[in-house]
């Protein structure tokens, strides 16, 4: 699977990941972005068949959590706030 992200913000910063809800992509949080970025370094990415994530076969919930553990793993972050809604806030 091919997990599409976008990091935004000041580097040493801490870290927000944001997961959006069932049916959007990451860009649903492009308002918040500004405010965010001003004490984040702010992840967002698109779940499985959203967006430009690629989806394989039936995704569980607790799939989804591997995958933003798999990310955050990739990105080298270590600790991080979580805010989603919807499916994403479930994730959480």
């Amino acid at each position: 699977m091919n997990l599409d992200y976008q990091l935004d913000g000041p580097d040493g910063a801490p870290v927000i990941v944001l997961s959006n809800s069932l049916g959007t992509t990451r860009a649903m949080w492009q308002p918040q972005i500004e405010a965010l970025t001003a004490h984040f370094r702010v992840l967002r990415y698109d779940t499985h068949g959203h967006g430009k994530t690629t989806k394989n076969g039936k995704v569980t919930l607790a799939q989804l959590g591997e995958d933003v553990i798999a990310l955050l793993d990739h990105l080298n972050i270590d600790r991080a706030w979580f805010c989603g809604i919807s499916m994403g806030g479930l994730t959480g």
